[in-house]
């Protein structure tokens, strides 16, 4: 197989992989909180607490051991997440106390730091520009696809029994593991793929990374406060609050994936939102906007319309971060590991704070915190350009 068609056959692959693990990862995440909330009656700031353990141990062990990954083939670490992930999945739901419960939780997350990471270095290896973007943004689709359909699928299941969306989500681990495995055998090009650490120490290139990614950066921290707050406090106040059914949480749900899939596609055809400082900063305006909008509604039509725009927004600053981070960078595995870590970083602030913000006070504070915060990045942004100028004038 020459080298086109080997990135082509490896490129589907990975996007097949990618929007079918997270599928089962989007599915297994919702269903823990209905899950730990029937079988150990767990309270709101408990569910976000479990809710954050398998974030913040993902968190650190990108930090731990993202150099090791480094140093693996891709395809060893994304192969050991799999089977670590069913097998924590497992003993979630055989747990029977809830210290077990949130020690299976936290291996999960041990696992899932040996996916992502590995995965997006894997596949934008050597490229940049234009290929680069198609590359991230189908991988950007695939994922989100797979996180937007699972909600609804997960919606209908936790109704019939919390247990049955997690034992699917061991399934389908399972069924992704054999076609990694499969691959591997059957196209000997993906078996011999280095380690990041190997061709790097055998190709010396350049670093032409932007400085703009450290806005963008930032960006994803607050955007992930936000996506967390929708996707673990909201479930719980919509069904608590507002008497809207489990299926119904998870159409809307959908309803946000499907937003963020429309505009990864259309994304990855133009190419006007790269380096353009005024799009990144004004994603985040619009965020912010967005979350003080969400407190003047409660109608499910309400909730479409507000979801649909949430998941316009976030693919924009997702999609910023991940391709201003490894644009020009010679090290993609490191630049993904600082992508995934801060994207955690907002995952846990999200889960654990708006939980307790929502159990003492109100889903509206909830939101109107996530808008200050989303807020924040821009407003030190804007700041630090005023001071620069003014410099430069003096001087």
């Amino acid at each position: 197989m020459d080298n086109n068609r080997l990135a082509i056959f490896q490129l589907r692959i990975l996007t097949v992989t990618s929007g079918v693990t997270q599928f089962s990862i989007a599915m297994v995440n919702l269903a823990v909180i209905f899950h730990l909330r029937a079988k150990f009656n767990l309270s709101p700031q408990m569910i976000g607490i479990a809710s954050s353990v398998y974030t913040f141990t993902y968190f650190i062990f990108c930090m731990l051991l993202g150099n090791v990954y480094a140093r693996l083939k891709p395809r060893h670490c994304v192969e050991m997440s799999l089977i670590g992930m069913a097998a924590s999945v497992l003993v979630l739901l055989l747990a029977e106390v809830v210290w077990l419960a949130f020690v299976a939780l936290g291996f999960y997350g041990l696992f899932m730091s040996m996916l992502w990471p590995p995965i997006e270095s894997w596949l934008t290896r050597g490229k940049e520009g234009n290929e680069l973007n198609v590359t991230t943004s189908a991988f950007n689709f695939s994922w989100s696809f797979g996180a937007g359909i699972s909600p609804l699928i997960a919606g209908f299941l936790v109704e019939r029994s919390t247990s049955l969306p997690l034992i699917s989500g061991v399934v389908v681990f399972c069924a992704v593991y054999l076609l990694i495995a499969i691959s591997t055998r059957l196209v000997p090009g993906i078996r011999a793929m280095k380690s990041e650490h190997q061709t790097n120490s055998e190709e010396l290139r350049d670093d032409r990374s932007t400085p703009l990614r450290f806005l963008c950066w930032a960006g994803v921290v607050t955007g992930y406060i936000a996506l967390s707050v929708i996707m673990t406090i909201f479930p719980i106040y919509a069904v608590d609050q507002l008497n809207i059914s489990e299926s119904r949480v998870g159409f809307l749900l959908l309803i946000r994936g499907f937003a963020t899939c429309l505009m990864f596609v259309y994304i990855g055809r133009v190419s006007w939102w790269q380096f353009n400082k005024a799009v990144i900063m004004g994603s985040q305006i619009a965020l912010a906007v967005l979350c003080l909008a969400g407190m003047r509604i409660a109608s499910i039509g309400a909730y479409s319309v507000l979801f649909f725009l949430f998941g316009i927004l976030f693919s924009m600053i997702y999609n910023l971060s991940i391709f201003h981070g490894a644009s020009g960078s010679v090290n993609r595995s490191q630049r993904m590991v600082v992508h995934e870590i801060l994207l955690t970083i907002g995952a846990i602030v999200g889960a654990t704070l708006g939980g307790t913000v929502y159990q003492y006070f109100s889903f509206n504070r909830v939101l109107f915190y996530c808008a200050l915060l989303v807020l924040t990045p821009v407003v030190f942004e804007i700041l630090r350009t005023i001071g620069t100028r003014k410099t430069i004038v003096l001087n």
